[in-house]
C-alpha cells in the first residue's frame, strides 16, 4: 500500500437512498478517476426524528436500529465493493459522527450483543476496513465513548482512524489505550480547518508506538473559523507541510509554518459535497501534488 493516503469525506452520494445528492454509480466513476487511495463514507449518526435508528446523514437514509439489524439498502454493499475494485482505491472507512458514536457507547453498555452485531455486519457484510470516530465531544476519559467504541470495534476486528483538532494529548492517550488491546490505529484525520485552522500536522506527529501516520485535512469553505481555500491553496499548503517551503493564504490556514520537511502520512478533504462537480479534479489533484504523489 502507498504510504501516502489521499483520503475524502463522502456523504449521500455514496449512499443507495432518496437522500440529497444521492448517486454512487455516477460518484464511483469520477472517484475512480482520481487520485483518491482512502474514500470515508461519512457520516453515521443518531437519527433525530426515530433515536433508536443509525442514519446516514439523514433520516432518509436509516441503516441500523437497537436490534442491532441493518436495515439500509440492499445495494450499498454492491456499491462499496464496487467502488474498492478499481482506479487507486485501498482501503474504505465508515466514519460515526459525534452523536453516533455515543449512540454505540450507550448500546454497547445497554445491549453488547446488538452493538457487537452492527460492528460484525459493519466488518463482514458491509467490508469496511474500519471505522473512522470524528467524535468531537469533550470527554477525552478511559470511560468516554470513543474509548467504549474503539475497544469494540478492535474487539470486531476492524481498524480505526479519528478526526481529531485539538487535545493532542487526549487523543494521543486515546492511541495507546487502542495499540494496548492490540488493535490498529491507521492513522488520524487531524482538521487543520475551521476549530483546527492553526493546526500544523507535524506538531502531531510522534503519537503512538509505533508512530501512528498524520493525515492532514482541509476544506475548501469551513467556519468557526472560516476557513477558505481554492485548489492553488491547497496544493501550496500541503507542500508547505510536507517541505517547509512556501506560504499559503491565511484565509485557508492560520497555523505556524514549519521551515523544514515533515513525514506526514497524506492528506484529506472535508467533504466531497463540498468539491463535487467542475473543480473536483482541480482539488483532488492539488492535494495530492501538494503531497509529492
Amino acid at each position: 500500500m502507498s504510504s501516502t493516503r489521499i483520503a475524502l469525506y463522502i456523504g449521500n452520494e455514496m449512499y443507495p437512498g432518496s437522500g440529497s445528492g444521492s448517486d454512487p454509480a455516477s460518484t464511483i466513476k469520477t472517484l475512480q478517476g482520481s487520485p483518491l487511495t482512502s474514500p470515508i463514507l461519512s457520516l453515521l449518526n443518531q437519527s433525530a426524528q426515530n433515536p433508536s435508528q443509525l442514519v446516514y446523514n439523514d433520516a432518509s437514509n436509516p441503516v441500523f436500529d437497537t436490534s442491532g439489524s441493518y436495515i439500509g439498502s440492499s445495494d450499498w454493499a454492491g456499491d462499496i465493493s464496487s467502488l474498492r475494485n478499481g482506479g487507486n482505491i485501498q482501503e474504505i472507512y465508515l466514519s460515526f459522527s459525534t452523536n453516533g458514536t455515543e449512540y454505540m457507547a450507550d448500546l454497547i453498555g445497554s445491549n453488547p450483543t446488538a452493538a457487537a452485531s452492527i460492528l460484525s455486519y459493519i466488518k463482514n457484510n458491509l467490508a469496511f476496513d474500519g471505522v473512522d470516530l470524528d467524535y468531537e465531544g469533550g470527554d477525552f476519559s478511559s470511560s468516554s465513548p470513543m474509548y467504549i467504541l474503539a475497544k469494540a470495534a478492535v474487539a470486531a476486528g476492524l481498524n480505526v482512524t479519528a478526526a481529531p483538532y485539538y487535545d493532542k494529548s487526549g487523543w494521543a492517550s486515546w492511541v495507546s489505550y487502542v495499540q494496548g488491546l492490540g488493535g490498529t490505529v491507521a492513522w488520524l484525520n487531524l482538521q487543520c480547518y475551521a476549530g483546527g485552522k492553526s493546526n500544523n500536522p507535524g506538531t502531531w506527529l510522534g503519537m503512538g508506538n509505533p508512530n501512528v501516520p498524520i493525515v492532514g485535512g482541509s476544506c475548501k469553505s469551513c467556519g468557526g473559523p472560516q476557513t477558505t481555500c481554492s485548489p492553488d491553496d491547497m496544493q501550496k499548503l500541503f507542500t508547505l507541510w510536507r517541505t517547509g517551503q512556501g506560504s499559503v493564504s491565511q484565509m485557508c490556514w492560520s497555523g505556524v509554518p514549519n521551515t523544514h520537511p515533515q513525514n506526514i502520512g497524506g492528506g484529506f478533504i472535508w467533504a466531497y459535497s463540498s468539491i463535487a462537480g467542475a473543480q473536483f479534479m482541480d482539488y483532488m489533484n492539488a492535494m495530492a501534488t501538494g503531497l509529492g504523489v
